[in-house]
């Protein structure tokens, strides 16, 4: 079988992709790249030794050198990309969130409807080995039945710095929520198989952005001030099959220096399983609360993985393209959870729960 020829769109986040590729090098060809910042697009292009180098996606999909590409561009970009990249039969792995918005968002779902192409979200996190083994007891029935679930993201210092587009509100639909709280809600809504989800209440705020706080800064870069999104987030979900969820994210909070960490625990009826990743730690991370003959039992897995989920979401997307299998993570997946997360954002805007359903 001869390999498949990959393009990365965006060398920022993609730099992520273009490692998890390497990694599959019997398999996979990186062929072509693209980025707006010539520099850096040469950087990267010399590093990875990869010979086509565009400044346009459009060019490069055009190309006929590529069988699938990474997006990892903008988030208000994720869908022309996105729509080009199906349109012309390839197969699309695209950085989270699925768009800026659900509406936005639709147009993808109804584009992979329509392609050859496999279309694939990458939620890179639900690909961890942990993660994979709290998902095999849940599914085992170890939890029982699942009714409370709690997630988030927290960050002490990590307001995305001066040219940024991360705090455009246009540009990137949120601040951490839709950052962050993309990834934690696709966590919890994967484990539990994607229930429905009823109603959303919550609130958002921004306590640090507007005064130049807490902000990521190289050396010589002034806080900008024209932010215009959150800079912390809390939701209170209610799903089908009597679950609730609990979501809190933030880029900055007076917490432990450093603190950039994500949690989710999950409680049943035959026991509680936590996820604790601090600073993107690969090994240690779950403990499971159970009881064994009447008595309480704590159980932690000694699992280790890799320094950088996208190994695992880059081989899921090869191994679906390769397999002829479904997307392991759906457009539709990618739409339910920017339906919740614009659900949480126009709660907080008329500051009452808001039904979905």
């Amino acid at each position: 079988m001869s390999r498949l020829r990959v393009g990365v769109i965006g060398v920022g986040i993609g730099r992520t992709h273009l490692k998890g590729y390497r990694e599959l090098s019997d398999e996979v060809e990186i062929t072509a790249l693209c980025d707006l910042d010539e520099a850096r697009l040469k950087a990267v292009g010399d590093k990875f030794h990869i010979p086509l180098r565009y400044t346009d996606f459009r060019d490069l999909i055009a190309s006929q050198h590529v069988d699938a590409v990474s997006i990892c561009i903008p988030n208000n970009l994720h869908v022309p990309a996105s729509m080009t990249a199906l349109a012309a039969g390839l197969h699309v792995l695209c950085e989270k969130p699925l768009a800026e918005h659900a509406i936005s968002g639709q147009k993808i779902v109804d584009a992979a409807a329509r392609a050859r192409g496999k279309f694939m979200v990458c939620y890179n996190r639900r690909y961890r080995p942990d993660v994979r083994w709290m998902k095999d007891l849940i599914d085992r029935g170890g939890l029982g039945q699942i009714y409370q679930v709690k997630a988030g993201w927290i960050r002490e210092t990590g307001i995305p710095g001066w040219t940024s587009w991360f705090s455009n509100k246009n540009i990137a639909g949120g601040g951490p929520l839709i950052d962050l709280g993309a990834h934690m809600l696709d966590l919890a809504m994967w484990l539990l198989d994607y229930p429905q989800p009823l109603t959303v209440s919550g609130d958002v705020q921004a306590r640090f952005g507007p005064h130049g706080l807490k902000t990521w800064l190289k050396p010589g870069q002034a806080a900008r001030h024209d932010f215009a999104v959150e800079d912390t987030a809390i939701a209170f979900i209610r799903l089908a099959g009597d679950t609730s969820l609990m979501l809190e994210t933030s880029w900055a909070s007076h917490a432990k220096p450093g603190l950039d960490d994500f949690f989710l625990t999950l409680m049943g009826t035959k026991g509680t399983l936590e996820l604790y990743v601090a600073n993107y730690a690969a090994e240690d991370t779950v403990t499971f609360y159970t009881e064994i003959d009447g008595a309480p039992a704590t159980i932690n897995p000694r699992i280790v993985g890799a320094s950088s989920d996208h190994i695992y979401a880059v081989s899921e997307f090869v191994k679906c393209i390769q397999a002829d299998l479904p997307s392991p993570a759906s457009a539709e997946d990618g739409l339910m959870i920017m339906t919740i997360i614009d659900a949480i954002y126009r709660s907080a805007e008329v500051s009452r729960e808001v039904a979905l359903i």
